[in-house]
């Protein structure tokens, strides 16, 4: 599935020490959605905007909430976090699958 979608480059991703990075794709068809760096054991709720290394997403652009580009079906809705005002999205459950890369 991963050969079929074009990967594009997030220009907002920083570096994160002590991170380790997952492959997030869509829990209906499993289409490729993004590498992420996550920090902590916490749950993956939530992806930051400048976290994602990239994805088969444009995340240059705006998004008002995230869409499988496979099969269409929304995965995440963005919004800004109230503690540091940084652009994040938030899953729905049972939307996305998440494994350690």
């Amino acid at each position: 599935m991963r050969n079929q979608v074009k990967i594009f480059k997030n220009p907002n991703c920083k570096k994160v020490r002590g991170s380790h990075v997952l492959e997030v794709s869509c829990a209906y068809c499993g289409c490729f959605i993004a590498h992420y760096q996550k920090v902590g054991e916490s749950n993956f709720v939530k992806m930051y905007n400048e976290r994602i290394i990239e994805g088969s997403i444009d995340f240059s652009q705006y998004h008002g909430a995230l869409f499988c580009p496979d099969c269409g079906r929304q995965i995440a809705t963005r919004y800004i976090t109230k503690m540091d005002k940084k652009e994040a999205y938030r899953f729905i459950r049972s939307a996305f699958h998440k494994r350690k890369v």
